[in-house]
């Protein structure tokens, strides 16, 4: 289901305003609407816990724009609307992770997220009038495949992490980072690239063909 089919006209005006990274009414009662649908899905989720895998992933498939095979997110896990998140196969999303998806939050695959990470895709207008009044604007996250972002990481909105990069612990990402690439700081900057003189000869010793087998 479409979550703007209830949708006011107006609702639906600021809700495409949103997602085509215009200045928006955050505060619309249809957008608040959708918030608190999300908040009553990833409430029950979380209080679910281990014991209730079948429901836990009911509930994501209804929450979630997309959730693939193998997602592991653990408690207490929030997101501001839901319906904008998509998240690839064998990701793993651990303690506190909090996703404002005002705009589109994509995660490809073999994602690893360590705790109180937040992906932030929105923020609030600089003008004090303006932020009072509910104004926003949101751009898109894009974190690509392998990508493992440390604790307390935060990415801001608009920015894309090339697959196979690392982000160091209690850094804040503000703009792009390329593919295979170490970044750590506030704001986020890169130090070194990833190549073959990163390998330990892990895999070989065990007898894995591959980083994903």
């Amino acid at each position: 289901m479409d979550i703007t089919d209830d949708m006011t006209a107006t609702g639906k005006e600021e809700w495409a305003r949103m997602i085509a990274g215009e200045v928006y009414q955050d505060t619309h009662p249809d957008i608040d609407a959708a918030r608190l649908r999300s908040e009553r899905l990833f409430t029950e989720y979380n209080r679910l816990g281990y014991d209730h895998p079948e429901q836990q992933q009911r509930i994501l498939r209804e929450l979630l724009q997309h959730v693939g095979d193998g997602v592991v997110i653990k408690p207490n896990f929030r997101c501001e609307l839901g319906c904008n998140i998509s998240i690839g196969s064998n990701v793993h999303i651990n303690y506190d992770c909090a996703i404002l998806d005002n705009a589109p939050v994509t995660l490809g695959d073999n994602v690893w997220i360590e705790p109180k990470v937040g992906l932030f895709a929105t923020n609030h207008a600089l003008d004090m009038k303006e932020r009072i009044n509910g104004a926003c604007r949101a751009q898109p996250i894009e974190i690509g495949d392998g990508v493992w972002l440390g604790g307390h990481v935060i990415v801001l909105e608009g920015v894309r992490i090339g697959s196979g990069s690392v982000v160091g612990a209690g850094s804040v990402v503000t703009r792009d980072i390329p593919e295979n690439a170490v970044a750590v700081g506030n704001p986020a900057r890169v130090i070194k690239r990833i190549d073959e003189s990163e390998k330990t000869g892990y895999l070989e010793r065990i007898g894995a063909r591959d980083a994903t087998a």
